[in-house]
């Protein structure tokens, strides 16, 4: 079978059967991808970070192609199943691996949150895929746990691609259940391999993750993980009861992946700035979304208008022009001129420096109360309300108890690293939220006002703090 060659900066060169390139990749869903940004507006700190869902599909891909073929040289995932049961599971994964993403609107996550989870399930219905589960002996809660991306992927594939993927001799329904973590062949009572390719693709481990760790750490430049990728994917294994799983050669690297994902977390995407530029593309958009009579994003503005991350920045450009004296005009000004204001921490160090209280306790009362304390500290200062923002990261943080499920198999075991003692004892950190005022701004003294809100402040934590309190830095302007 003819195949194509695509040089990829993290994996090398990615070899995709001719078919696939022909059927998926050189179609217009799957090229839009191109220009749909991995990081959204993270490029502004980052500037190299201008990598997109596209390369990270096919990164994907490589990986689980990779993976699994490695899994079929192991005598005790192949026996007794025969190898047109493994080229399916095979070519399912590869579709699914390369249609992942697919349904992600401009912006990445900042603009899901616009897209109708009610019309995209009752789509999904239309199409059969809540039969689909149903049969399978699934209720509909893949659906409801599903992201919007995730919906919208879905609905992609079965419109878009059904056809594609039955001359590939692949199940759609089948791949957007491997998009949601699931097989229906396995839930029906297929062989347990079918399983495991979903768990590829949507686990503690899975290759989609293993990817854009890789990706984003190599493509910003922040080079702050420090891990042997193909060790990783040597190391891929599998059991029936147990699943999938990384045998004892991922020792030496398990350590290095655990705290390389947290460090790419808090180092970048949790980077001070890199939460100021998304927060305000994200405000942006809502300042669109209130200015104009049409949502910013639609399901159909995706499928059928095809839009992107340029489609919607021109947009904001347009409605910004239209309405010179709106709040969007003058934050759209601030994004183009990426003139950022000033944190009063940039990290959990100076945060505990000017913090005395419990930093979680305290934090957790920031953002609990951010709109009110917005308009205090505007006041306060003399500022609009949109010069003042108490923000954290836009992504979620890593849950540390799912990196302690990281299933380690050896002699004949399966346990999760936590288990196993090789997470230690290590407490990483939750992200900090960061109070933004203009630059000048925030170390002119307090008055009557701020030393009131210094007290409010104080009493909020009064029960979680050891040692007298100082002021911090959101009232110190």
């Amino acid at each position: 079978m003819p195949t194509t060659q695509i040089k990829d900066p993290v994996h090398g060169y990615i070899e995709l059967d001719q078919s696939l390139v022909d059927r998926i990749v050189d179609t217009r869903p799957f090229q839009r991808m191109r220009y749909v940004r991995q990081l959204s507006a993270t490029h502004l700190v980052y500037p190299g970070a201008n990598h997109t869902r596209f390369e990270h599909s096919l990164g994907v891909y490589h990986l689980g192609r990779t993976v699994f073929e490695n899994l079929r040289t192991q005598t005790y995932f192949t026996r007794n199943t025969d190898e047109g049961v493994l080229d399916e599971i095979q070519r399912t994964l590869e579709c699914a691996c390369l249609l992942h993403d697919v349904g992600h609107p401009p912006f990445s996550h900042l603009a899901e949150r616009f897209l109708d989870t009610d019309e995209l399930y009752a789509r999904l219905d239309d199409h059969g895929l809540v039969e689909a589960f149903e049969e399978a002996g699934l209720d509909d809660s893949p659906l409801g746990d599903a992201s919007p991306h995730e919906l919208l992927g879905c609905l992609t594939v079965l419109r878009e691609y059904r056809e594609a993927l039955s001359r590939l001799g692949v199940d759609p329904y089948e791949v957007c259940g491997y998009v949601l973590g699931y097989s229906l062949v396995y839930e029906r009572g297929g062989p347990w391999q079918f399983g495991l390719g979903a768990q590829l693709l949507h686990s503690p481990i899975d290759v989609d993750r293993l990817d854009y760790i890789t990706r984003d750490n190599r493509m910003t430049g922040a080079d702050v993980l420090s891990f042997d990728t193909d060790r990783m994917v040597d190391a891929y294994t599998a059991h029936p009861e147990e699943g999938l799983a990384l045998s004892e050669k991922a020792l030496s690297t398990i350590g290095n992946y655990l705290e390389g994902r947290i460090a790419l977390y808090m180092w970048v995407t949790q980077h001070h700035k890199s939460v100021y530029a998304n927060v305000l593309l994200r405000a942006m958009l809502d300042e669109l979304d209130d200015l104009t009579d049409e949502r910013p994003v639609t399901v159909d503005q995706v499928l059928d208008g095809e839009i992107d991350d340029n489609t919607l920045m021109e947009r904001l450009r347009h409605a910004a022009r239209d309405h010179p004296d709106s709040t969007l005009a003058a934050l759209y000004d601030r994004f183009r001129a990426r003139r950022f204001p000033k944190t009063c921490w940039k990290h959990r160090i100076a945060y505990a420096d000017r913090v005395d209280v419990d930093l979680d306790a305290f934090g957790e009362w920031l953002t609990t109360n951010a709109d009110r304390l917005e308009r205090a500290l505007a006041d306060e200062l003399d500022l609009p309300t949109h010069e003042v923002w108490i923000e954290r990261s836009y992504v979620p943080e890593y849950e540390p108890g799912e990196l302690r499920d990281i299933p380690i198999a050896y002699g004949g075991t399966t346990r999760s690293v936590g288990d196993w003692g090789l997470y230690g004892e290590r407490a990483f950190d939750t992200p900090i939220p960061f109070v933004f005022v203009p630059q000048g701004r925030r170390n002119r003294r307090p008055n009557s006002s701020s030393r009131s809100f210094t007290r409010n402040t104080r009493a909020a934590t009064e029960t979680r703090r050891k040692r007298p309190h100082r002021a911090v830095c959101v009232v110190n302007i």
